[in-house]
């Protein structure tokens, strides 16, 4: 891929930057809906929804990363990804998202408060994104 139609990417949790490097697209979850960035994009600032992350890097590898709610940047081919939590997919163990699941279920029918059913929904919905980021990254490779 010619270097120049390459942006960077940053993908950025409170606790680290899970993905920085050089990339020909990425689609992300919008809250309005889900969008591709590719080079030159529109400058553009939009609320991210959980989801799954692609990314095709410039090896034309592509990467699934599971995220919760945040936000991005585009601006100059710079594409700044800034959410609470980011999973890539290939460092996913299935089994254990699936256990992961099946804890928060059994919470969940055990749970008093409301708020406490929130919390315990929110989790189990960033677990399916997570199973669906592994079975995305396993159909791409």
């Amino acid at each position: 891929m010619a270097e120049d139609k390459l942006m960077m990417l940053e993908i950025v949790t409170p606790q680290k930057v899970v993905f920085s490097g050089k990339v020909q697209s990425c689609s992300v979850p919008g809250s309005v809906s889900p969008f591709q960035v590719l080079n030159n994009h529109a400058p553009i600032v939009s609320n991210l929804d959980p989801g799954i992350v692609k990314v095709v890097d410039e090896t034309d590898k592509t990467l699934f990363f599971a995220t919760n709610s945040g936000f991005t940047e585009v601006r100059k081919n710079q594409i700044s990804v800034l959410v609470e939590n980011a999973d890539e997919a290939g460092a996913l163990d299935i089994d254990s998202i699936k256990q992961e699941m099946k804890n928060t279920l059994e919470a969940l029918n055990s749970a008093q408060t409301a708020e406490e059913k929130a919390g315990l929904k929110k989790q189990l919905l960033l677990s399916e994104i997570k199973l669906k980021a592994v079975e995305k990254m396993k159909e791409a490779n």
